[in-house]
C-alpha cells in the first residue's frame, strides 16, 4: 500500500503541468497512511455497504434526502473570489445531476435508459452555521497563499491560510480555491472514522458556470463528481488499477478512464467481458468532458444511499436549510444552435407549441423548451 501510494504521488508530480481531473484515489491513500484508525474503518467499508444494502429496499425509503453545504471560498486574488451567483450554478448543477432533471438525460444511450436514475439526494446552501445564526451557506476567505496542494489539506486549516471547516457531521463542506498542480478537485470518501478533512475541495476555475474558465470542465461537473466520492462511489474502472471493481453491478467493466467526448459504444468487450455496449463513458465517475457526462446509475444510488444512512446519518433528520436552491436560465451565451430535437431524438426543422423540445448546441450543451400558445 505505501509503494503503491508513493507511485501515485509520483505520477501527480511527473503530469504537474497537465490536468488532473480527480485526487480522490491519492487523497484515500495519505490518509491510510497517516491514520491507522481510518485504514481499518476504510478496510470494512465495501462488506458494510453490501450488507446494510442486502437488508434494507432504497426503493421503498419515503423520502428525499436533503443535504446542507457550506461553500468556503478561499481566494487570493479577485478571479478567485468567485460570485455568489456561481455558487448557485452549482448547487443547481449539483441538484439536478443527482435528480436526474439535468437538460441533457437525452444524451442516455437507451441501452441505459431504464437505469439511469433519479438518486433522490438533493443539495441546500445552509441557512444556520454552527451557532446558531442566519447564513447564506458561503464563506469568504481572504488568504496570502497562491496556491494549495492536496497534501495535508491545507485549504481546511486556518493555521495555513485556508477555512476551518463546518461540523462535518452536519454539513457537506466544499472549498473552492486555487488547486495547484493542475487538480480539478478531490473529496474524502466515508467511513465508520472521524475524518478530520472530511469535505470536497475544488478548484476555483471549474465551480459553477458564469465566467469560469473551465475548457472541457466548464459545466461544474467536477463538483458531481467529487461528491459522488463523498457519497463512496469509486471510479468506474476501480479502485487502485485498471479492470477493477467500483462495486456496482450495473456498471459495465471498464479497464481504464476516458477522456473527451467518446462515440458509443466504446471500448466494447472491455477487460475480457462479452458487452457489446462498451464503457459507461457518460457516468459522471467517468473522466469525460464535462458536456458528456449525464447520469448516475440505480446501483450508484442505492450505494450513496446507503453511505448517508450508515456515515452520514445526520443528514436524514437535518433542519439547517429549506430545501434546494433553484437557478434558471444560468448557461452561458456565446454558443450557436446545431439542431432541435423531440424527446424521441426526431430533428424539429419547424418548433412546435406546447411541446418539449430540445435544443443542441455547439459546446455539447443542451435546453429544454416548451413554447406555450
Amino acid at each position: 500500500m505505501k509503494n503503491l501510494f508513493i507511485l501515485l504521488l509520483a505520477s501527480i508530480t511527473l503530469i504537474s503541468n497537465a490536468q488532473i481531473r480527480c485526487g480522490t484515489e491519492a487523497h484515500t491513500l495519505e490518509l491510510i497512511e497517516q491514520y491507522p484508525d481510518y485504514a481499518k474503518a476504510k478496510a470494512k467499508v465495501n462488506t458494510e455497504t453490501e450488507n446494510w444494502i442486502a437488508t434494507h429496499n432504497v426503493a421503498k425509503l419515503p423520502e428525499i434526502i436533503s443535504i446542507p453545504v457550506v461553500v468556503h471560498v478561499v481566494w487570493n486574488t479577485t478571479a478567485e473570489n468567485i460570485s455568489d451567483a456561481r455558487v448557485f450554478e452549482q448547487i443547481e448543477i449539483l441538484n439536478n445531476d443527482f435528480r436526474r432533471t439535468n437538460i441533457d438525460v437525452i444524451n442516455t444511450p437507451s441501452i441505459w435508459q431504464g437505469i439511469a436514475d433519479d438518486c433522490e439526494i438533493e443539495f441546500c446552501l445552509a441557512t444556520t452555521d454552527p451557532n446558531g445564526d442566519a447564513t447564506t451557506g458561503i464563506d469568504r476567505v481572504n488568504t496570502t497563499q497562491t496556491s494549495f496542494g492536496m497534501s495535508g489539506d491545507p485549504v481546511m486549516s486556518v493555521s495555513s491560510g485556508g477555512a476551518a471547516p463546518w461540523s462535518q457531521d452536519d454539513y457537506l463542506n466544499i472549498w473552492v480555491c486555487d488547486l495547484g498542480s493542475g487538480l480539478l478537485g478531490y473529496a474524502s470518501p466515508p467511513s465508520a472514522w472521524s475524518n478530520p478533512t472530511d469535505g470536497v475541495v475544488i478548484g476555483y476555475k471549474y465551480f459553477g458556470l458564469t465566467g469560469n474558465n473551465g475548457g472541457a470542465y466548464r459545466y461544474g461537473r467536477t463538483a458531481t463528481h467529487e461528491v459522488g466520492h463523498w457519497l463512496n462511489l469509486e471510479h468506474l474502472w476501480g479502485a487502485w488499477g485498471s479492470c477493477g471493481n467500483d462495486q456496482v453491478a450495473d456498471t459495465p467493466k471498464q479497464e481504464i478512464e476516458n477522456y473527451g467526448c467518446p462515440a458509443f459504444p466504446l471500448h466494447p468487450n472491455a477487460c475480457s467481458t462479452t458487452n457489446a455496449n462498451g464503457d459507461m463513458f457518460m457516468n459522471y465517475m467517468d473522466y469525460t468532458n464535462d458536456a458528456c457526462m449525464n447520469l448516475f446509475t440505480t446501483g450508484q444510488k442505492t450505494r450513496m444511499i446507503s453511505a448517508i444512512n450508515q456515515y452520514r446519518s445526520n443528514h436524514l433528520t437535518q433542519t439547517i436549510c429549506n430545501g434546494p436552491t433553484n437557478i434558471i436560465d444560468v448557461l452561458p451565451t456565446d454558443k450557436k444552435l446545431v439542431k432541435i430535437v423531440d424527446v424521441l431524438g426526431r430533428i424539429i426543422f419547424k418548433p412546435k407549441t406546447n411541446t418539449p423540445l430540445f435544443y443542441i448546441y455547439d459546446d455539447g450543451s443542451v435546453e429544454k423548451k416548451i413554447i406555450l400558445e
